[in-house]
């Protein structure tokens, strides 16, 4: 999952298994892309 929405206590039992990535990267790289006047679609292929 991302780290886009909070995990709260309801999942404390399931955190151990719960791998939570930052899209910090993707969309820092979206904003950019758009500023540049480049493809964003591509990023999702």
């Amino acid at each position: 999952m991302t780290d886009s929405i909070p995990l709260n206590d309801k999942y404390k039992e399931c955190k151990k298994k719960i791998t939570v990535l930052s899209v910090a990267p993707l969309l820092g790289e979206a904003i950019k892309r758009i500023h540049q006047e480049e493809s964003v679609s591509s990023l999702f292929v």
